[in-house]
């Protein structure tokens, strides 16, 4: 998954993004998991409590400083997607959180919501 540089451009269009997502939301477009993320959301529910709301509610609130990879700046993806470093829960457990809009409907899905494997680096952190 490509890392964009740190620009103006690309941070618009990180939030671009995250409002698109936000706006499929409030329009009442459900997320949905693929086999491997509920696995993963799965887990985090049995070892930190975290349930389907509170990765939504992180979604709701992602902005472009918690981006880490992804977006295809063509334009051209049928599916984008794009992962960011989150906190989730109530006790804001840091997750990998790594997911997709399709580009010529509505979906929402998440192909990944776990502890990260390794550090991750946001290139648009201030």
């Amino acid at each position: 998954m490509i890392e964009l540089p740190n620009t103006v451009d690309n941070i618009e269009l990180v939030q671009e993004f995250i409002n698109e997502t936000r706006e499929r939301i409030s329009n009442g477009v459900d997320i949905t998991f693929t086999t491997k993320a509920n696995s993963e959301l799965e887990d985090l529910m049995l070892e930190y409590d975290i349930t389907v709301e509170d990765i939504e509610h992180t979604i709701l609130n992602l902005t472009s400083e918690n981006y880490y990879r992804g977006v295809d700046p063509s334009g051209k993806a049928d599916f984008n997607v794009c992962a960011f470093r989150a906190f989730v829960g109530k006790d804001n457990v840091e997750i990998y959180l790594k997911y997709g809009l399709e580009e010529d409907g509505l979906q929402i899905l998440v192909f990944s919501n776990h502890i990260p494997d390794f550090p991750m680096n946001q290139p648009f952190k201030n």
